[in-house]
């Protein structure tokens, strides 16, 4: 079911943020990596959202309703797109538009319906309501949505300074200088580019 044969990068240092780094050269050529429902089960297992269980048993669900399957995959999509474009709103200092973040809230309305707090041990955890349907698997990157965008951490999130790439990653630097989304593929990329700018000089 998968339909590409793409390893996913977990450069960005929070779940919501590689999520969102799903599309390759947002800013020059974008090259989609959630192309079937299959793809956004396969980010989800490589990333830890989900066991490979739980992944397996949402692929046997959606083999069985695929027309399920293609709007869990169009949820995906546009969970994706609202919260990059919110994300990086807080990466330039912007405030995001009032219809992405409505419907960013609509996502966090429907994730957190039912949800109550239940002791376990000393501490307490959220409990939301077990369901079985294919977008389930948008609740985790919802909630580490949440947990980000009401941290702290909103201030640390950068975007690569690579023009073509525009991913997002969480500066997690003492200096808050990080630049590259990573330094071996964007920063290098970068490195070479000004070489080769000097050599023409």
């Amino acid at each position: 079911m998968v339909t590409t044969p793409y390893r996913f990068d977990f450069c960005g240092g929070h779940v919501a943020i590689d999520f969102t780094n799903t599309v390759g050269d947002r800013g020059a050529d974008p090259k989609e990596h959630f192309n079937s429902f299959g793809d956004v089960l396969a980010w989800a297992a490589a990333r830890g959202v989900l066991t490979r269980g739980a992944a397996a048993a949402l692929r046997r669900q959606a083999a069985a309703d695929p027309d399920g399957a293609r709007r869990a995959h169009r949820k995906a999509v546009e969970l994706r797109e609202v919260l990059y474009r919110v994300l990086d709103a807080a990466a330039s200092k912007r405030q995001p538009a009032a219809r992405d973040l409505d419907l960013l809230n609509a996502y966090v309305s429907a994730t957190f319906e039912g949800a109550a707090l239940s002791r376990s041990g000393a501490r307490f955890t959220l409990e939301t309501p077990r369901r079985s349907r294919l977008d389930d698997v948008l609740r985790p990157v919802v909630r580490a949505a949440v947990d980000l965008l009401t941290s702290d951490q909103l201030e640390h999130i950068g975007r690569c300074a690579e023009d073509s790439c525009r991913w997002l990653f969480l500066d997690t630097t003492r200096s808050r200088t990080r630049r590259w989304c990573d330094m071996k593929a964007c920063g290098n990329r970068n490195k070479v580019r000004r070489f080769r700018r000097g050599g023409e000089n």
